[in-house]
């Protein structure tokens, strides 16, 4: 009785079995991969452009994915994509999008299970690649990462799609910045409100730098950045080439990030990091080979940028949400190959996975990837199902415990997984041929927002649902010995935590974050994995 007490003090704590795979909780992984995406290409001014999608799938089965332009009559097609295997579409040239525009060039992708999906707009001597994130993590508010390209003569480019009807988009233009628009004339400091339907698609262009122009949005939004052809100010080339990314909302930035310039290249000038800032007087250390500089960025969207030597790594944290750029320079060398500047967003350390799906779009190019790990917990390391423990060199990141490698890929789909304790892991996979190159990161989490605040009351009230017979291969917030379930709950809203495992024998009591519900099951019948539902 007094048990039953206890459990009805804990008001609608409920026990429902769900049965799971005993790998990633795909339903409960708020990441990269989804069922339903939106996506534009956008104009890089040169000829010969290959736009292409590439689809993968994390699923041990056949998945059927439809594409199709749903504003226009244009595309309206299935397709099927397995395990292990590669789908690319390639789509008319006419789909990309030109300057500063309304539009209803967006393409729509929706899948009867899980996805994963990259786009790339390649075309002779220049390009890029991007992952694509799906409809279910968008959100409302975004900060434009674009560059201050050496060459005048091509713009800054930023794209908005709206998921619903009625979407009006605000957009706060950074310093310097430019657009004109149905012949009004924005500049920094003034707004320019868009008034946008489901899937339509507002792009905007200037010849300055539109870095640190803030969207926001009344419905979440998709959106995209980069630059036509733009040359960053550390190359000491003249050389340029298109860079392009899906923007990462702002309620998804972190406070903890590694980036390393790509330690493949023989020669060149290193990458241009950019740190956004999401806060006002925002500040942020960067260590970089043992020296550490603390920077100040006291306005919202402003960012702080330096340069990262080529194969070096900077470890930024910062006491308020940020996000990072990383950019390289033109004509950076890698053996017989010769490369150009590619943009890409690195995800902050509490967004690794366990798992990953990803492609190599590059044709006839040096394929790689960057990957990076914990050397504490390292245990093992698998490609494509092959074991990379005995082939791989890691170095160390200076500071940290975690350790970095580069892998030479083949074209195609790829499969990664990190199995340890830690059971986290994260790269970005490259490709790079003469005059071109192009980055992208492999994935991340979407599960841990920066307005995230649990409390007391909202874990008392909360459903508990059992998981599996086990416990997570990430390491737990805190682990004590508790006399009961109810016992572990308790400590649990101490600690904000959202899963817990416990073993009743010896009443061994495991926390883990909300983040962890992206981690892979270790097996064992003496603990039983609940999630707690808020």
């Amino acid at each position: 009785m007094f048990l039953l007490r206890i459990i009805v003090a804990l008001l609608l704590i409920l026990l429902v079995q769900i049965t799971v795979s005993g790998k990633l909780l795909y339903e409960e992984c708020r990441s990269h991969m989804g069922k339903e995406f939106v996506l534009i290409f956008t104009d890089n001014s040169r000829h010969n452009n290959l736009l292409r999608l590439y689809i993968t799938t994390p699923l041990n089965e056949s998945v059927t994915v439809h594409v199709e332009t749903p504003l226009l009559s244009q595309i309206n097609q299935d397709y099927v994509v397995t395990n292990g295997s590669e789908l690319f579409i390639e789509f008319p040239i006419d789909l990309a999008i030109l300057r500063t525009t309304k539009s209803n060039k967006t393409i729509l992708v929706t899948a009867q299970n899980f996805i994963v999906l990259f786009a790339s707009n390649m075309q002779n001597n220049g390009g890029d690649s991007y992952i694509i994130y799906p409809i279910s993590v968008l959100s409302t508010e975004h900060v434009s990462v674009n560059l201050k390209s050496k060459s005048g003569s091509y713009h800054s480019v930023t794209s908005v799609i709206a998921v619903a009807d009625q979407t009006v988009v605000d957009i706060s233009l950074s310093t310097g910045s430019v657009v004109v628009f149905d012949g009004t004339t924005y500049t920094s400091g003034s707004t320019l409100s868009v008034s946008l339907n489901k899937y339509e698609v507002f792009q905007f262009t200037s010849s300055d730098d539109l870095s640190g122009t803030i969207l926001t949005s009344n419905y979440p939004i998709a959106a995209f950045s980069g630059h036509e052809l733009g040359n960053p100010e550390i190359s000491s080339e003249t050389s340029i080439d298109m860079i392009y990314e899906m923007l990462v909302p702002t309620i998804y930035w972190s406070m903890y990030y590694i980036a390393i310039s790509n330690p493949v290249f023989d020669s060149g000038e290193g990458d241009l990091i950019q740190v956004f800032t999401s806060e006002d007087n925002t500040n942020i250390m960067i260590n970089t080979s043992g020296t550490l500089d603390q920077i100040s960025v006291g306005t919202k969207a402003s960012y702080h940028q330096f340069d990262l030597p080529l194969s070096e790594a900077a470890v930024i944290t910062a006491d308020k949400p940020v996000l990072v750029s990383q950019i390289s320079a033109s004509k950076q060398l890698a053996g017989s190959y010769t490369g150009d500047a590619r943009l890409l967003l690195p995800s902050p350390v509490n967004a690794w996975l366990s798992e990953y799906s990803f492609n190599t779009p590059g044709e006839n190019m040096y394929n790689g990837l960057v990957l990076f790990a914990n050397s504490i917990s390292l245990i093992n390391i698998t490609l494509n199902e092959k074991s990379l423990n005995s082939s791989l060199q890691w170095k160390k990141i200076e500071g940290t415990n975690f350790i970095y490698t580069s892998i030479e890929l083949s074209e195609g789909a790829h499969t990664l997984t990190c199995l340890s304790a830690a059971s986290k892991c994260w790269g970005y996979v490259y490709g790079i041929h003469s005059l071109e190159e192009y980055g992208t990161s492999i994935g991340r989490s979407f599960s841990q927002k920066t307005e995230d605040n649990l409390n007391f009351n909202q874990i008392k009230s909360s459903v508990l649902e059992f998981k599996d017979n086990g416990i997570l291969f990430a390491t737990p917030i805190f682990n004590t010995v508790s006399r009961s379930l109810v016992g572990c709950i308790k400590m649990c809203r101490l600690y904000f935590c959202a899963i817990v495992s416990f073993r009743s024998a010896d009443g061994s009591c495991l926390l883990y974050t909300d983040e962890d519900k992206c981690s892979s099951i270790k097996l064992s019948t003496g603990f039983k994995l609940y999630f707690i539902r808020n």
